[in-house]
């Protein structure tokens, strides 16, 4: 049985001898050089940051690699039409949940519509004509997240490209007053406010806020340290150097999501600020039990407390992705028994096993036109003649004709919960 990793602190304040000064002086310099230890050369007030590997951090990272797999050979079992609504509503959670943690005030409709609008290439303005609402926003912060599913997504490389990610993420919700006033971030000081009055004060100065957030980007760069490791120590010297005077969350977290996207599986990245939400006091307490200055920089206990936290993205997700799966399974077998019985065409069964799927995975439950032309590989003419079919039969509904939008019947979706056996529907 292995002894309890304890923070530099806790050493401290456990050791009633008279030399207990020394002796926190001789563990942390003992910690910075051992062999085991990563360090990062960069020099804060708190100290130079590293990171100890104790065999909690281990057993950790190996947990989290074992149930990549599970995750990978899950999303594999998945069709393409389901995966990409699953990732649709990834987006929208990691949207609404980081929106959450800073106060931004989102509805899910608004993020839904983002990146609804985002997917399929359209402006926000379309989007708005489209659902007949007045004001939306997050298009730009939705087409970000969207990004990560493609793999030649560049990562930022310069302290302009940080700006211009803060720019598409929060800048057009920032007030006049709180928008960067340097040549790329804030000018002035800022502290952050907690139940106990101010709980961090950001980095001082641009030029200092500068040369640490280069630092940051040479450190993800480095091939020295794992990835999953530099990323979430980048993600801990963001928001310690706290670049701008509001925003630094939502864009922290965006950052982290694009390094871990690198290294993990996508399900689980986009299911990281969820996770994150869930646990918001264990992740503010990652930051403040790191920042004591008798822990002299050693971001180990933030490093596990991150990798807890996406082991919990990780559980969540495979239980949620295997009831999918049974779902999706089931829904597969109705939809193949209803075509062969009903004599559909290809292109018509098809359409159902869409809608289905639709029923299931969306949360808008529903198809467009164009949705279903683009799902059959058809013209607009022609898809509207398969779902003339499947009206016939009962086994879709209109939810609006201008523009045109169907769901799953009713009784196809008694049938689908259980509720009803299939010969109900003839």
């Amino acid at each position: 049985m292995h002894t309890e990793y304890k923070t530099l602190a806790r050493l401290f304040h456990a050791d009633g001898s008279g030399d207990a000064f020394r002796n926190h002086e001789a563990f942390a310099k003992q910690r910075l050089e051992s062999d085991s230890t990563y360090r990062t050369g960069i020099v804060t007030s708190l100290g130079e940051l590293f990171i100890g590997m104790p065999r909690e951090t281990i057993d950790r990272i190996a947990e989290i690699l074992t149930m990549e797999r599970k995750i990978s050979n899950q999303w594999q079992r998945i069709s393409g039409v389901m995966r990409w609504n699953y990732i649709h509503h990834f987006i929208a959670d990691e949207l609404q949940a980081t929106n959450e943690m800073e106060g931004v005030r989102s509805t899910r409709k608004e993020v839904e519509m983002a990146v609804e609008a985002a997917s399929a290439g359209r402006s926000v303005e379309h989007a708005k004509r489209q659902n007949n609402v007045s004001d939306t926003r997050f298009g730009e912060f939705a087409k970000l997240y969207l990004n990560l599913t493609d793999n030649n997504t560049v990562l930022p490389r310069s302290l302009e490209d940080i700006r211009s990610v803060y720019d598409k993420i929060a800048l057009d919700g920032i007030k006049e007053s709180d928008k960067p006033d340097g040549k790329l971030f804030r000018a002035r000081g800022v502290h952050v406010e907690g139940p106990r009055g101010v709980e961090h004060e950001g980095i001082r100065g641009e030029d200092r806020i500068s040369a640490l957030l280069t630092q940051m980007l040479a450190l993800v760069a480095s091939e020295d340290m794992p990835l999953l490791i530099s990323a979430l120590a980048s993600h801990f010297l963001f928001e310690y150097i706290h670049p701008f005077y509001d925003g630094n969350g939502r864009t922290g977290r965006y950052l982290l999501a694009l390094y871990l996207s690198r290294v993990l599986t996508l399900p689980t990245v986009l299911s990281l600020s969820r996770a994150i939400n869930e646990r918001k006091s264990a992740y503010y307490r990652a930051f403040t039990v790191t920042e004591d200055k008798l822990n002299c920089g050693e971001l180990t206990f933030f490093i596990n407390t991150m990798l807890d936290l996406i082991l919990e993205a990780q559980r969540s997700l495979v239980e949620d992705i295997a009831l999918k799966l049974d779902r999706y399974e089931r829904a597969a077998e109705i939809s193949k028994f209803l075509s062969q019985k009903a004599h559909l065409d290809e292109h018509t069964s098809y359409l159902l096993h869409g809608v289905m799927q639709e029923e299931l995975f969306d949360t808008r439950k529903s198809m467009s036109l164009q949705d279903i032309a683009e799902h059959c590989g058809v013209t607009k003419q022609s898809a509207r003649k398969y779902v003339g079919k499947l009206e016939d039969l009962g086994w879709i509904e209109r939810v609006s004709g201008r523009p045109l939008r169907v769901h799953a019947g009713k009784r196809l979706v008694a049938v689908m919960n259980g509720e009803m056996d299939m010969a109900g529907l003839f």
